[in-house]
C-alpha cells in the first residue's frame, strides 16, 4: 500500500510542493528542516522536474533512493542519482544497497552527494560505520541489553537479532533461531550457541 502511495506522488510533483508547503507554513521555526525521500522516475525529467518543485517550496534536503518503483533487486542508479546532485542547490542524499562502510564511502564518492542513507545495510549490521563486515558479538549483546532494559517487545526484539545474526549464522542455524517465538528461547539460544 505504501509503494503504490509513494508512486502516485512521484507523478504528482504539485501536491508533493502543496505538502512541503503546509508543512512550512505550520512550523514557526525557520531552522526547522522538512524532507523528502523519492526513487527515480522512469522518465527521468520528471523526476528533476519533481526536486526542483521541492526545493523551490523549501524542502531543505531530498534523500533519493535510486530505482524506480518497479525496480526491486536491479542495480541501484546512482548515475541519476549524481545528474540530481549536480542539479540542486540544497543537499542531496543518496540511498540504496549500501551494505558496508566501504560500499557507503564509495557511493558517496561516485554521485557526490552530500551524504549516504543506510537502511537494511544498518539493520544487518548496526556497527557498520564504525567498519565492521559482520555484526559483532559485542553488539548482539548491546541490543539484548537495551531491549531488555526498555521493555521492547518481542516481534521487533527477534526481528533486529534476525537481521543483526544473518550474516554470522547458517542458513540452518537461521531457521531454527526465527523460529524462535519468546524471550526466553532467544536467550537460551544465544547463551547456548554464543555464550551471550
Amino acid at each position: 500500500m505504501a509503494e503504490g502511495y509513494g508512486a502516485c506522488l512521484i507523478n504528482k510533483p504539485e501536491l508533493v510542493q502543496d505538502m512541503v508547503k503546509q508543512v512550512r507554513n505550520q512550523v514557526e521555526n525557520p531552522r526547522f528542516s522538512v524532507s523528502i525521500k523519492i526513487r527515480i522516475h522512469d522518465d527521468f525529467t520528471r523526476t528533476i522536474d519533481l526536486c526542483r518543485k521541492a526545493e523551490a517550496t523549501g524542502v531543505s534536503w531530498i534523500t533519493v533512493h535510486g530505482r524506480t518503483v518497479e525496480e526491486r533487486h536491479q542495480p541501484v542508479h546512482y548515475d541519476a542519482i549524481k545528474i540530481i546532485k549536480e542539479n540542486m542547490s540544497i543537499p542531496v542524499i543518496a540511498n540504496g544497497d549500501i551494505r558496508s562502510l566501504k560500499e557507503a564511502e564509495n557511493v558517496w564518492q561516485i554521485t557526490g552527494t552530500d551524504g549516504v542513507m543506510v537502511a537494511r545495510g544498518l539493520l544487518a549490521n548496526p556497527a557498520m560505520f564504525a567498519g565492521y563486515e559482520e555484526t559483532p558479538l559485542k553488539c548482539i549483546w548491546d541490543w539484548v541489553d537495551i531491549a531488555l532494559e526498555l521493555g521492547t517487545p518481542f516481534m521487533c526484539f527477534h526481528q533486529h537479532l534476525m537481521y543483526m545474526m544473518e550474516k554470522i549464522t547458517s542458513k540452518q542455524e537461521r531457521r531454527v533461531f526465527n523460529a524462535l517465538s519468546s524471550t526466553s528461547a532467544v536467550l537460551d539460544y544465544l547463551t547456548d550457541h554464543y555464550g551471550i
